[in-house]
């Protein structure tokens, strides 16, 4: 197991170690052709090993983090559009209930309205009764007041009529005459209990 880590750790030292390798061997032999020299020739080798070795050894890491990156994109999209969904449902919640508290606002103003105006027009009502009502036992009970007030001055009249007739009566009346009116008043009291 030891042996099978340690492999590519081994591969990567030697391609590493080549293209150094080949840059001092072209240095070494200093050549010189016609065209392109050789130096250039084992730069772009070595340089194309070191994309290849890139290549290969990043192809993994930098495909996974591409598409964990893709993934993470996608999730997050997701998200974004779940979330908008959920607040342009919320949004529509709350403009259906504005609206619908606004209609019905406006409905209980009107109502309210409706309602203080019977109020008032049964209070008017109610105080006009009540206003003929004491105006009626007002002059009931000025009319019983006078009919006392007659009465009163009748009594009065009348006991004062009394006493004067008494007073005229004693003083024109003599003693026999009153013997006499004592006696017709004791017979006229026994023929009514007979």
């Amino acid at each position: 197991m030891k042996i099978t880590r340690a492999l590519p750790v081994v591969g990567l030292v030697l391609l590493l170690t080549l293209p150094l390798a080949l840059t001092a061997l072209a240095a070494a032999g200093g050549e010189h052709h016609d065209g392109i020299p050789t130096v250039l020739w084992l730069q772009v080798v070595n340089f194309g090993l070191y994309v290849a070795l890139l290549f290969y050894l990043l192809r993994k890491p930098v495909r996974s983090f591409f598409e964990g990156r893709v993934e993470n994109y996608n999730s997050a999209l997701k998200r974004a559009e779940a979330q908008k969904h959920e607040a342009e449902s919320k949004r529509r919640e709350i403009q259906e209930r504005l609206t619908k508290l606004e209609s019905t606002s406006a409905q209980s103003i009107a109502e309210a309205r409706a309602e203080a105006e019977a109020l008032r027009q049964r209070v008017l009502v109610e105080a006009r009764e009540l206003s003929e009502k004491l105006r009626a036992e007002a002059q009931r009970t000025a009319q019983i007041e006078l009919e006392r007030a007659k009465f009163a001055l009748r009594q009065e009249m009348l006991s004062q009529s009394v006493q004067l007739a008494t007073k005229i009566l004693a003083d024109k009346i003599q003693e026999q005459d009153q013997k006499r009116l004592q006696t017709e008043f004791v017979e006229k009291i026994q023929v009514v209990n007979q």
